[in-house]
């Protein structure tokens, strides 16, 4: 079976586009290989900064304010529901730990992110709040540490996300297939049409 490594990030609306959209891949026989990475520290790397220094902004003000305007264009073109976040930016520091945890365990994580974008993207909830993420979790019979972030998960996300950066991915949702990268949701498309073409 024909296998695609997917990598994403809870925070980003386009991956959450493409979690919704991975059925175009799935549909055709293609095997998803889910990687959690971090959006932030890959924007980190790319400006020189050590991988967890503080978030800066890469957007000019213009690009900011296409990007507010293409978010809800793109959920209604492509029929996917989208509310949140609501008064907060959203991060996933938290859930992407616990994403990576259950990545390198072996365990199957698309019911964890599933309910983990659900409650970012439609009921506006932080997913980067422990409460938050204890609720999700412990509705999946998932473990979470008691401090919400264990050390060992985030370097372990820290590593994965380096080593996609020295691979090629630069931004999320990102797909790797033959050694290529595609980016963008509406990539997807692109990837599905030449693995068809196989």
């Amino acid at each position: 079976m024909r296998e695609v490594e997917f990598f994403y990030d809870m925070r980003s609306p386009y991956a959450y586009f493409a979690w919704h959209r991975r059925r175009l891949l799935e549909d055709a026989g293609i095997r998803i290989l889910f990687k959690p990475i971090s959006i932030d520290v890959l924007l980190n790397l790319q400006a020189g900064r050590e991988p967890w220094a503080e978030y800066i902004d890469p957007l000019a003000p213009p690009k900011r304010q296409h990007l507010l305007a293409d978010i809800p264009r793109m959920a209604a073109y492509w029929k996917i529901p989208i509310t949140g976040p609501r008064g907060f930016k959203p991060r996933s520091k938290r859930a992407m730990c616990v994403a990576t945890r259950l990545f390198l365990d072996g365990v199957d994580q698309r019911e964890f992110v599933d309910a983990a974008f659900k409650a970012l993207w439609i009921d506006s909830q932080d997913i980067d709040d422990e409460a938050v993420l204890g609720n999700i979790t412990s509705s999946l019979s998932l473990h979470l540490p008691s401090d919400g972030v264990e050390q060992a998960a985030l370097a372990e996300l820290t590593a994965l996300t380096e080593a996609s950066y020295q691979e090629g991915v630069f931004g999320v949702p990102s797909f790797r297939h033959g050694g290529k990268v595609y980016f963008g949701a509406d990539r997807m498309d692109v990837l599905a049409a030449e693995l068809a073409g196989r």
